[in-house]
This record gives C-alpha cells, sequence and structure tokens, in this order.
C-alpha cells in the first residue's frame, strides 16, 4: 500500500551529501601523493638499472663489431673500413660516456670530450688521434695498407677495453 506517510518516510534517504571532514581528505591526498612518489622511484630505479646495464654491455658490443669490421680490412676497402670503424667507437662513446658523438664532426665531439670529466686527457689524446686516421682514410679517399689498418684497428681496441667499467667484485668474507 502506498499512502502518503510511506513516500515521505522514502525521502528521508534522498538527503543532501555531507562533505567528509577535512581530515579525511588530507589523509586521502597524503596516500595518493605517497603512492605517485612510489612509482616514480621504482620507475627511476628501473631506468638507471637499464642504463647501467647499457653501459656496462657497450665494450662487449663494440668489441664486437670491432671484429666484425675486421672483414672490411683491405687496401682497397680503406675508406669503408675508415668510416665503419670510426662509427664503432663514436657508437660506444656515447654508450659509455653520454657523449653525443655520431652525429658530430670530429672537431665538434673531441671539443665536448675535452671538457668532459668522464675521459682522462691519455683517451681523449688516443681517441683524437685515431679519429683523425678515420677522418683522413674518409675524407681524403686514401688508402692505407694492411699494417696500417691493422694499427687502426689496435687502436681502436685499445680504447674500447681500456675505457670499459671494471665490475666491482663483491667482498668475500671469511
Amino acid at each position: 500500500m502506498n499512502t502518503s506517510t510511506n513516500i515521505i518516510d522514502d525521502l528521508r534517504f534522498l538527503e543532501p551529501w555531507t562533505a567528509p571532514p577535512l581530515w579525511v581528505w588530507v589523509l586521502l591526498a597524503t596516500i595518493v601523493v605517497g603512492v605517485v612518489m612510489l612509482i616514480q622511484r621504482r620507475n627511476a630505479a628501473q631506468r638507471a638499472a637499464n642504463a647501467a646495464q647499457v653501459t656496462a654491455h657497450a665494450h662487449e658490443d663494440a668489441l664486437a663489431e670491432l671484429e666484425n669490421a675486421r672483414a672490411l680490412m683491405s687496401r682497397e676497402n680503406s675508406q669503408p673500413y675508415g668510416i665503419a670503424v670510426s662509427g664503432i667507437v663514436r657508437h660506444y662513446i656515447e654508450r659509455r660516456f653520454s657523449i653525443v658523438a655520431p652525429r658530430r664532426s670530429t672537431e665538434e665531439f673531441l671539443i665536448e670530450a675535452s671538457a668532459s670529466s668522464n675521459l682522462d686527457p691519455k683517451h681523449r689524446q688516443l681517441l683524437a688521434e685515431f679519429l683523425g686516421a678515420c677522418d683522413f682514410l674518409k675524407f681524403a679517399l686514401a688508402r692505407a695498407e694492411l699494417t696500417e689498418l691493422e694499427a687502426q684497428h689496435q687502436a681502436a681496441v685499445r680504447f674500447v677495453t681500456e675505457t670499459r667499467i671494471v665490475p666491482v667484485q663483491p667482498e668475500v668474507r671469511a
């Protein structure tokens, strides 16, 4: 039976909404900010771990690519060999030292490398000589003898090997 008192009793449930107290809003905002910060911290740690892994393996990749480039090592292929080896070393430098190398001229790159504290002076000098020889092969259309190409290859391997990241061995306690 639907009487007027039943309808009035049903309308009591339509009372206006009252906002929760301020402390509830503060608690909710604190939880949301905490969750956002936790997600950002986890993502930053994961990005750092990925970057460290890429950097740690940069020398292995470069050495493998240098070994593959040996196939180009001949007097007739001096220019392609110089281009390939220069690109490999530049890509390694970008991954290892976070110096943008592949898209810059040798002079621009060496200026940035000299300003970087990541490369020590001995390696900067070795790199300058190596890239200068590569530029000679690339732009002068010169042909190098096999002994010169082998020296160029050894300079690249030496640079990559000497600048690699040496993993820290954990201490073993007896």
